[in-house]
């Protein structure tokens, strides 16, 4: 679920977009501010689905906006010229924000096991700390790895659904699978930041 490696090819296909936006003059760092209120709507869609499950329906629209976001502000930032240091500030907390909304929601829903999702998110936030202290040492960020940003965010949408379909069970598996895949992806970017920085 190694989803960057077609992120070129995602980013070639959303120049109209870009041109747009860039044309009305909105600025990137809106862009990408805008996916915290987003997330944080995710978040509280989830915390009420018990209640409403037709909610979870939101979530894969959510999920794609966030994705679509993040790869919007990078890419008009280039084409307008208006890449700085703040921008990439503003892009690291917005991610980690937007994990957090979505993912630790889940731990209090019937049928996750609370402890092993908030586990799976702390492997998370853990993978996403490796790759940008790799930057902040000299080397290059790290995005790679078997459950990284996109491949969580597809995973909650589909158990979401799944959930939807299946009932509330359908969220038993997903905190081991969380767990496991940013587990791995922690130690795959470690692994990686020690060679790039020897």
């Amino acid at each position: 679920m190694d989803l960057y490696r077609s992120k070129a090819a995602i980013v070639g296909g959303l120049t109209p977009l870009v041109d747009v936006l860039a044309r009305r003059g909105v600025a990137p760092d809106a862009v990408t501010l805008a996916a915290i209120p987003l997330t944080l709507t995710g978040g509280i869609c989830l915390l009420l689905s018990p209640q409403v499950p037709s909610l979870l329906l939101a979530i894969p629209v959510i999920v794609a906006g966030r994705l679509v976001l993040n790869l919007l502000d990078g890419a008009l930032a280039r084409s307008t010229g208006r890449i700085h240091p703040r921008g990439e500030f503003y892009n690291e907390v917005a991610d980690r924000v937007g994990d957090v909304a979505l993912l630790v929601p889940v731990a209090f829903l019937p049928g996750a096991d609370g402890r092993i999702v908030l586990l799976g998110v702390v492997g998370g936030l853990l993978a996403s700390f490796v790759g940008v202290t790799v930057r902040a040492a000299g080397g290059e960020r790290v995005y790679r790895g078997v459950l990284s940003k996109p491949g969580r965010m597809i995973l909650l949408a589909v158990f979401a659904v799944a959930a939807v379909i299946a009932g509330p069970g359908a969220w038993g598996w997903f905190g081991p699978i969380l767990l496991v895949g940013t587990s791995l992806t922690f130690v795959e970017r470690l692994m990686i930041g020690i060679r790039r920085l020897a």
